[in-house]
């Protein structure tokens, strides 16, 4: 715009030295030097024009680059809240199915039923415990290996240490050995009676430590190759202690996981007709369920409050 008007001015000046006929040279320098300055000028702003041009692309392909950017974050934003969505979703079903196992009760009738081990295998286990005698201890007269939870899992944690790996690798040999071959694995978890704190929202109770103390075993004797078929875990919390837990709570004597080898002839509750299962930490015990059904929509006493260290 502002190079046509001033094109029209040189024009019009033209126009008005015509008009009045011959002029003087110093005139004619005059206005020959105020065109040729137009002509710079007109030259210089179609410059200026060009150069703003080229920025204007920039910018726009910027603005494109941003909002292909933006786009692709708001899509990874709504993948992610989806995910989330369905993880708290999978956790609340878990949490749900838990709390449904662990409010059908304690059994109301235990029997007592003797078990000893074959020789072999009792042997076996004898030397393995006195292998690793700061991760398990064995007691023959009452069939089972202890895991000690302290050196076996961090407070409040179902992780394995790595230090009891290797225990639980050659307890697994044994499991696989010709001796142990008639026998299944029950893996039961058992705690003392501080409060969860740290890790409660993974743990809402003891309880529920204690199972996922026991799954965790589980898997770990099933990565050293014993079969998923031949195990089954259990969780006691806080309520089977070997020891009285003391007025301000705790004591790492009741922190622990059992195993036990079943006879494959008396099967894991579930495989058969039969239901023998652990039961007081010390013998292998036949349980009956309670006559009546806890209250419609009962709860699991919650044992997160704070207070105590916290397993």
């Amino acid at each position: 715009m502002r190079s046509g008007k001033l094109s029209l001015c040189v024009l019009s000046l033209i126009a008005a030295l015509s008009s009045v006929g011959c002029v003087s040279r110093d005139e004619y320098l005059r206005t020959k030097f105020t065109l040729d300055n137009a002509n710079a000028r007109l030259a210089g702003l179609e410059t200026e024009l060009a150069d703003e041009r080229s920025r204007n692309n920039d910018l726009r392909n910027q603005v494109e680059t941003l909002q292909r950017e933006k786009d692709t974050l708001q899509a990874l934003a709504d993948n992610l809240r989806t995910e989330n969505a369905r993880l708290d979703a999978y956790s609340k079903d878990l949490l749900a199915k838990m709390n449904d196992v662990l409010n059908k009760g304690l059994p109301s009738k235990i029997d007592v039923v003797e078990v000893k081990l074959p020789p072999e295998l009792d042997r076996a286990l004898k030397e393995f415990a006195a292998k690793y005698p700061d991760t398990v201890e064995y007691d023959p007269a009452k069939g089972v290996v202890r895991w000690k939870s302290d050196l076996t899992f961090a407070l409040g944690s179902d992780v394995v240490r790595e230090q009891a790996k290797q225990a639980l690798q050659a307890f697994s040999q044994i499991v696989n050995s010709p001796a142990a071959a008639g026998f299944e694995v029950v893996i039961v978890g058992h705690t003392d009676n501080v409060p969860i704190r740290k890790s409660a929202a993974r743990f809402p109770t003891n309880w529920h430590l204690s199972c996922f103390r026991s799954i965790a075993v589980m898997f770990a004797l099933h990565e050293y190759g014993v079969d998923y078929t031949r195990m089954g875990c259990m969780g006691y919390g806080e309520h089977r202690p070997r020891e009285a837990n003391p007025p301000t709570g705790g004591n790492e004597r009741n922190r622990r996981v059992e195993i036990f080898l079943v006879s494959a002839k008396s099967p894991l509750p579930g495989a058969a007709e039969a239901d023998i299962v652990p039961g007081d930490g010390s013998r292998f015990v036949r349980a009956t369920a309670p006559d009546t059904a806890p209250p419609a929509g009962s709860t699991i006493p919650d044992t997160s409050a704070p207070g105590g260290s916290g397993e």
